[in-house]
């Protein structure tokens, strides 16, 4: 292995100035350049942990964990080792199996180690004078038992409301003899043994046993076999659940309700329980990387505390539960956007026809056309679609026009979408016309690696004197972008900083607007009168074609282009719709998959978009239509629409934990939904054609002129100016 006296001498200089530039003391670039070429030439290596005696952290986290096979522990460790490499720790891995002495060697292990710091799932039968920490090493407790936690600084995981709504569901469904076989984990969890006792006087229908499916059967098959009279089991695990599950089966007991606790996961948990308890393990992670570092790298300010984390119950529904083939026989024609949502809905559908008898025919159309259609019933009335999708823009002014059916509540519950939608649901002289089936709030997706490579970072901040961080303003945006773009600098590791769209369309309108409404600027005011021509419009059209450098051009004119593009892993970042990110993360169809980092965008002014489905008022099967619709738009249809490649607006997805470790960025839609803004469109007529026009073509088409170089900055607005003025007059 090459040494840094090699390193110095192929590079032509000191062993000293090699120091330097590895622990970026230096900003000459001249010798940054030679000695990193040298140790690339060399393939050398600093030694890490003669590096860690040389200073005061080791960036070295212990992580002790009770055993390997709880099932719940894969994806813990997954999330926290994820979000420690993002912060420049590494993880230092240890397991205990449940035994205190092991538990004592393995923190002793990690303090040789010299690790910064240590997060401990301590044994079943932990001590309740727990050591807080070791002299200036903080060690963070989590743990589902409260008692573990008293002194020092602790997570706890609390299942309580979870188990009592469990219980609930049992007595809904009028079951009394139910069973609960627990892991040793909750033996000392009074808290929930008391729920259990408080509900249910056969005390000796409560267990305790091991993480595996063989004493998750033994348990049960000996239960089962003395108390015949058992309708149901609370597993403290999926293992334990599994071995309920086959102990009934072996004895020919039908109808055995099942709720374990366990990682959300529908594909398991739809065909076999009826509920189940979760605990989001990316967010136990989140709060004990924050707690930890915090603790870390800030010691004289941080308070050791005790913070809980909920378990949630759920409900696993069927995706067929309630249909029927009384009306089988109908065919039901849909005019929709051409999208992965779209896409998706037509591939469930199979299982609607399958069950009911009604066909679904899907037509797929580009933007324009669609609004042509849609536009074109008002005029004749037109009885070919049964459905039709629309754009969140185009609701208002269609059901002004009369050609949409309103929707009764007694079939769809329009309280069960997230807040801050209503503009999806149609609601207009107190009925609703429309249902939101594809989400529409755009979040900002970049190359994780990128932003945390040394020498890019290095580099970065000798070029601009800053730091290298997620951008955060439209000014922050275009210099990372710059600096990610080959053309502008070689030693960019990717082709282009931005992927972004352009051309006539509205999605490169959208793109002005993120930027014009981040300036303080608009193109109307609330009384639809033209306001474009301003100094701040000017500026935020300059940032737009400057960021317009930093992408091609010339290729990108969709949304699915640009998520090509991206997955392709051709580009730093991209501005989405969360509805178009599904495939970002699919390993098997994306090069950024699993090195995906997701933010708010710039300028925090999203433009409010998103799709709803509404039943044209011209159909003869509009009682059909309003079946299918409450049914794909629905809770039962939600993960299977998102693994398809789809998108929901239901709030139960966005506050529970199913699907996290797909789409990590589920939790970031809410906020962004929450600072979401709506395009103003002024109350006129334009001919025959929608107001979105006058975004669709005219402001798209002076951006396309200006960025052409057919027109400067201050004239693409005036220009814009005039167009729209010439539209709204006549």
């Amino acid at each position: 292995m090459a040494t840094i006296k090699e390193v110095a001498a192929l590079a032509g200089v000191s062993i000293g100035t090699v120091s330097n530039v590895l622990n970026g003391k230096t900003k000459n670039l001249d010798l940054i350049n030679k000695v990193e070429i040298a140790m690339k030439e060399l393939g050398y290596r600093p030694d890490a942990n003669a590096r860690s005696l040389k200073r005061d952290k080791s960036g070295l986290i212990g992580l002790i964990l009770p055993n390997p096979i709880n099932p719940e522990f894969t994806a813990l460790i997954s999330y926290i080792e994820s979000m420690l490499y993002e912060r420049g720790y590494s993880v230092l891995l240890n397991f205990t199996y449940d035994n205190r002495f092991i538990e004592q060697k393995s923190i002793d292990k990690c303090l040789e180690q010299r690790v910064d710091g240590i997060i401990l799932l301590p044994v079943i039968n932990s001590r309740k004078n727990l050591i807080s920490s070791k002299g200036n090493v903080p060690i963070l407790v989590v743990s589902p038992r409260e008692d573990a936690l008293i002194n020092g600084d602790a997570i706890f995981l609390d299942y309580a409301h979870a188990f009592e709504e469990t219980i609930n569901f049992f007595k809904e469904q009028s079951l009394d003899n139910i069973g609960m076989i627990l892991d040793g984990s909750y033996l000392y969890n009074e808290k929930l043994i008391d729920i259990y006792k408080k509900n249910y006087n056969n005390e000796y229908l409560l267990k305790f046993t091991d993480y595996s499916k063989e004493r998750g059967f033994k348990t049960a098959f000996e239960l089962l076999s003395d108390y015949g009279e058992i309708q149901g089991f609370i597993a403290g695990n999926y293992l334990i659940a599994e071995g309920i599950e086959k102990a009934a089966k072996l004895l020919n007991k039908e109808n055995i309700a099942i709720v374990p606790v366990k990682n959300s996961n529908w594909i398991e948990g739809e065909g076999s329980y009826p509920s189940q308890i979760a605990l989001s393990q990316k967010k136990v992670a989140e709060k004990i990387i924050g707690r930890i570092i915090k603790a870390i790298e800030e010691p004289k300010t941080y308070e050791p505390l005790i913070e809980s984390v909920f378990a949630e119950f759920k409900h696993n529904r069927k995706i067929n539960k309630g249909l029927n083939s009384t009306k089988s026989g109908s065919t039901l024609r849909l005019a929709m956007y051409d999208s992965p949502t779209s896409n998706s809905l037509k591939m469930l559908s199979q299982i609607y026809t399958q069950n009911t008898g009604i066909n679904i025919e899907f037509d797929l159309f580009k933007y324009d056309e669609l609004e042509n259609i849609i536009y074109g019933i008002t005029n004749e009335k037109n009885q070919v679609y049964d459905g039709l999708m629309m754009d969140i823009i185009w609701i208002e002014e269609v059901i002004k026009k009369g050609i949409l059916a309103s929707f009764g509540e007694e079939k769809i519950n329009f309280n069960k979408f997230i807040s801050g939608i209503e503009q999806q649901c149609g609601l207009y002289n107190g009925d609703y016309h429309t249902i939101p089936i594809m989400s529409g709030t755009q979040l900002l997706f970049y190359q994780k690696d990128l932003f945390e490579n040394e020498q890019m970072k290095r580099y970065f901040e000798l070029t601009y004197d800053r730091v290298l961080e997620v951008p955060s303003t439209w000014a922050e945006f275009n210099i990372v972008a710059e600096f990610f773009t080959k053309s502008f600098n070689p030693r960019s590791p990717i082709s282009y900083g931005a992927s972004m769209v352009s051309g006539e369309n509205i999605y490169t309108t959208i793109n002005y607007l993120n930027r014009l409404w981040s300036y303080g600027s608009d193109v109307f005011d609330r009384e639809g009168n033209v306001i474009i021509n301003n100094k701040n419009s000017y500026i935020a059209l300059e940032s737009l074609i400057s960021s317009y450098k930093y992408s091609p051009t010339d290729s990108l004119n969709s949304w699915d282009e640009v998520v090509d593009f991206f997955k392709r892993g051709k580009a730093a970042m991209t501005i989405l719709y969360d509805s178009y990110a599904m495939d970002l993360n699919d390993y098997t169809k994306s090069k950024v998959a699993g090195n995906l980092g997701v933010a708010q965008i710039p300028g925090d002014t999203p433009v409010l978009g998103g799709w709803s489905l509404g039943i044209n008022k011209y159909s003869e099967n509009r009682e059909e239509m309003e079946e299918f619709i409450s049914w794909c738009s629905g809770e039962q249809t939600v993960v299977p629409l998102l693994l398809l490649g789809g998108s929901t607006l239901q709030k139960s997805y966005y506050e529970g934990s199913e699907l996290e470790n797909i789409y990590p960025w589920k939790y970031d839609v809410l906020e962004s939904y929450r600072k979401s803004r709506k395009r103003i469109l002024p109350n006129i007529k334009i001919r025959d054609m929608g107001r979105n026009y006058l975004y669709n073509h005219v402001i798209s088409k002076e951006i396309m002129n200006v960025l052409k170089g057919n027109l400067n900055i201050k004239e693409g607005i005036e220009s814009i100016e005039k167009e729209l003025n010439k539209l709204i007059k006549t």
